[in-house]
């Protein structure tokens, strides 16, 4: 049992010298405004700011995300209605490098997000392509869309007992386009 607990030891060890933490994030902002013969019936604005942490090792980086996000949308057909919420979410990433063009790299992203508000719960699969631009040897900002991912959500609401799963293959899933930065340590 020692033994085996010493090669384990050696090997997190060897694979840990050779990892480089990172950590980064994004940033969204939407507003929409929605107009029939100029009257206004539906404006919406959301934010949203998901941090990451993780390890780069060579092609790949696994860690996790946590992301908050909150809308707020007021409809004015008839009575004036405003509804705000705001979600949060944590899950684990992975991301593999397969193409490097200069300072300019290509990769998919895997994540799994586990989110919840007040008496809804969610799950969400994504895989979504990232370009990376390498600032200089500690930081890097992505790019990447929503409109190319292929994108699987659950939800289960408590008040009902309602569940409802939501598949999109290459479709938008709420951003177009978003924009992140990293800093290696």
């Amino acid at each position: 049992m020692k033994r085996f607990l010493l090669v384990v030891t050696l090997l997190t060890a060897a694979i840990a010298s050779k990892a480089q933490l990172v950590a980064g994030g994004s940033f969204g902002l939407t507003t929409i405004t929605e107009k029939i013969d100029g009257d206004k019936l539906a404006q919406a604005f959301s934010f949203d700011i998901t941090p990451s942490v993780g390890y780069a090792l060579g092609d790949w980086e696994f860690g996790l995300i946590f992301e908050y996000s909150y809308n707020k949308t007021t409809m004015t057909t008839g009575s004036k209605q405003t509804e705000t919420a705001s979600a949060y979410a944590i899950g684990p990433y992975a991301n593999y490098c397969f193409c490097n063009i200069g300072k300019f790299y290509f990769s998919v992203e895997a994540a799994s997000l586990f989110g919840f508000t007040d008496g809804e719960r969610t799950v969400n699969l994504q895989l979504l392509p990232v370009a990376t631009y390498e600032i200089n040897d500690r930081w890097d900002i992505d790019f990447f869309s929503d409109v190319l991912s292929v994108n699987y959500l659950w939800t289960k609401t408590d008040e009902n007992d309602l569940s409802v799963s939501n598949f999109n293959l290459l479709a938008n899933d709420g951003r177009i386009f978003a924009i992140g930065f990293s800093y290696k340590f």
